[in-house]
C-alpha cells in the first residue's frame, strides 16, 4: 500500500514539474506518464491556444498583403489603361498631322514660304515620333511647339 501511495504522489508530483517543452508531440516518442501530466496540467491546451492565436495572427497578416497585392493590381490596371489612352490618342494626333500635311502639301505647290514651313513642321513631327519615351513635361513641349507650327503655317496659308 505504501509504495502505490508512493507512486501516487510521483505521478501527481511529475504532473507539476511539466512544462511545455516536454509536452511537444513533435520532439518523439512521449511516455504515457508524460502525456497524462501534459493533459492534465493544461499544457496541451495552452499550447493549442498558443497555436491558434499564432494562427488568427498570420491570417490576419495575409489579408493585409493581399489587400496591398490587390490595391498594387488595381493600380497596374489603371497604369496600364492610362498609358493605351494616351498610346491610342498620340496617334490619332499622329494620323491627323499626316493627314493635314498631305493636304497641305497638294494645295501649297508653287508656294515657297508655306512649303518652307511645311518642312519644318514634318521635321519636328518626325523627331517627336523618334522620341517615344519621353517624359510627359517634354510631351508637352514638342505638343506646343508643334501646335505654334500650325498656327504659324496656317497664318501663313490665310495670308495668301
Amino acid at each position: 500500500m505504501r509504495y502505490v501511495l508512493l507512486v501516487v504522489a510521483s505521478v501527481l508530483l511529475a504532473g507539476c514539474a511539466t512544462n511545455a517543452r516536454d509536452c511537444d508531440p513533435t520532439t518523439g516518442d512521449v511516455s504515457i506518464v508524460t502525456k497524462f501530466n501534459c493533459n492534465y496540467s493544461g499544457t496541451w491546451d495552452k499550447r493549442v491556444e498558443e497555436k491558434k492565436n499564432t494562427l488568427q495572427h498570420e491570417q490576419a497578416l495575409n489579408k493585409e498583403f493581399k489587400a496591398v497585392y490587390d490595391a498594387i493590381e488595381q493600380e497596374k490596371a489603371q497604369s496600364n489603361a492610362s498609358v493605351a489612352s494616351k498610346r491610342k490618342s498620340q496617334q490619332a494626333l499622329e494620323r491627323s498631322l499626316n493627314n493635314l500635311v498631305v493636304q497641305l502639301k497638294s494645295k501649297m505647290q508653287g508656294k515657297a514660304a508655306a512649303q518652307k514651313e511645311l518642312a519644318n513642321l514634318e521635321k519636328s513631327m518626325k523627331e517627336a515620333q523618334n522620341q517615344p519615351s519621353a517624359s510627359v513635361m517634354q510631351k508637352q513641349m514638342e505638343l506646343q511647339k508643334l501646335q505654334d507650327q500650325v498656327t504659324q503655317l496656317q497664318q501663313t496659308l490665310d495670308s495668301q
